[in-house]
């Protein structure tokens, strides 16, 4: 009978797209040697930072002014009372490949030792590069410069995506722009499905369809909670929360709309609420287009959902109510060059919950069938969503 193990074999190694991230642009396109473990590690997680506030640890020594040795002693401190945390797996995971690389050890207990390790003969493309990364698409606004929209790095391919701000609308020169620099995503946070513009979609919709683009739909995040970290730390400081869930009737009317407007282009729904993974997988088989396979579906496990419950949740979601072997599978929607540790920890818990499937008799012990599957999961369906759009993508045709 097939096992985890087995089936981890076949997709351990498997390039790893990242179609969504908010990794500098700038950083990739210097491409200058890293610093400080503190500096690759902690200093750009705003989901440590948030770990280290719940320990208690106070901001001083988390965004303020406190010299890096001290920062890295709360982390230090506040690392081995994650255990329970989807970040304790993380680090875990993060040291391993760090010990590894360098053979710095990954002992939890010990890592204030780690203090001084330098990654000085380290850059951001080599790093990606070290995690078999193959094509990794940074967020950035329409108004970003030209020179910072060209492509950075063949290999792996850095391409930007286009990132909207809800009900912002977007011209066609910007969408030519993105396009003409290899732009797949556009990528819309809407925390309100309620105060959406739909007129305002519909250009946004017909300018991806037309370019090939995939959009994908942020939905429900609250992030006006604490307006003292908001103060302290700025907006992407890790404190945002959970909307409701979200209202599958409004989004069906967005969805209809642009659908009859001709607007619709490819789209993932990514709800921070896990209550509405449900009626957003059945809502997304509601709209469908002839050859183009799992057109509207119900994303990744995003953000706070991003851990094995989250994970198995939108895996269960998708077999039920979708088609699991359309699903895009994983995105680390990061600032930190090392969390791509977490499409290891995807495929891992993908391959446990395959097998422990197998195992009940729901699936079949078949590698036939379920390796074609798995692939798909963790690289195929990924590679042809940032293959469809540019008209220069030479691996990607």
């Amino acid at each position: 009978m097939l096992n985890a193990a087995t089936v981890y074999s076949w997709i351990e190694n498997l390039p790893i797209i990242d179609w969504h991230n908010h990794l500098d642009l700038k950083m990739l396109a210097e491409d200058k040697p890293l610093g400080s473990l503190y500096e690759v590690w902690v200093k750009t997680d705003p989901y440590k930072h948030r770990a280290m506030r719940i320990c208690g640890e106070p901001e001083k020594l988390i965004t303020g002014d406190a010299p890096e040795a001290e920062k890295w002693a709360a982390w230090a401190r506040t690392l081995p009372k994650l255990v329970g945390n989807p970040l304790f797996a993380w680090a875990m995971q993060e040291l391993a490949f760090l010990d590894e690389e360098l053979g710095i050890g990954n002992d939890v207990l010990t890592v204030r030792k780690l203090q001084n390790v330098s990654l000085a003969d380290w850059t951001p493309i080599r790093l990606l590069k070290a995690f078999n990364v193959e094509y990794v698409s940074p967020c950035l606004s329409q108004s970003s410069h030209a020179s910072q929209l060209s492509q950075l790095s063949p290999t792996p391919r850095v391409v930007p995506s286009l990132r909207l701000a809800e009900n912002e609308t977007v011209g066609p020169e910007a969408c030519d722009r993105f396009a003409a620099a290899g732009c797949r995503i556009v990528d819309i946070s809407i925390d309100d499905i309620g105060a959406v513009d739909c007129d305002v979609f519909k250009d946004i919709g017909k300018a991806a369809a037309e370019r090939g683009m995939t959009m994908l739909l942020h939905l429900g995040a609250l992030r006006q909670t604490s307006e003292r970290l908001r103060v302290a730390s700025g907006p992407v400081g890790g404190f945002a929360g959970m909307r409701a869930p979200v209202d599958p009737a409004k989004v069906a009317r967005l969805l209809d709309e642009l659908e009859r407007a001709g607007a619709l282009p490819r789209t993932i729904l990514l709800s921070l609420n896990p209550e509405a993974h449900a009626q957003l997988a059945v809502l997304a088989g509601s709209f469908n287009e002839a050859g183009v396979p799992g057109k509207v579906q119900l994303g990744p496990a995003w953000w706070w959902c991003d851990h094995k419950e989250g994970i198995i949740d939108v895996l269960e979601k998708n077999a039920a109510y979708g088609v699991l072997s359309t699903f895009i599978g994983m995105t680390t929607d990061s600032r930190s060059l090392l969390s791509f540790v977490r499409h290891d920890y995807f495929r891992r818990i993908l391959a446990q919950w395959i097998a422990d499937k197998i195992s009940a008799g729901d699936f079949p012990d078949d590698e036939s069938l379920i390796r074609p599957l798995v692939e798909r999961v963790c690289y195929l369906n990924a590679r042809a969503v940032v293959a469809t759009a540019s008209q220069n993508e030479g691996d990607y045709k």
